[in-house]
């Protein structure tokens, strides 16, 4: 996972909400984006999520933070094969 350009740790994510650790440092109620890679039949997808800090824990050198989902897709990163020349 990645936020703000600092990579990071998903270490729960669900349907509403995610929980990761990293080194940037957003405070409670701020709101954020960033991506989490995830895997789906073998393949590694790209998840784009934007929502709200809802907890921040300082631990040492890396701070944890839920994140209440407002939004989240997938990215598509397959690259066509055929494409026309226009």
């Amino acid at each position: 996972m990645e936020i703000n350009g600092s990579p990071g740790v998903t270490r729960n994510i669900s349907a509403t909400g995610v929980y990761f650790e990293t080194s940037a440092e957003p405070a409670s109620g701020a709101k954020v984006s960033f991506t989490v890679d995830v895997l789906v039949n073998g393949e590694s997808l790209k998840m784009v999520c934007s929502g709200e800090v809802v907890r921040v824990d300082r631990k040492d050198a890396l701070v944890g933070i839920a994140v209440k989902l407002a939004n989240s897709f997938f990215a598509d990163t397959h690259i066509s094969d055929h494409q026309s020349d226009a």
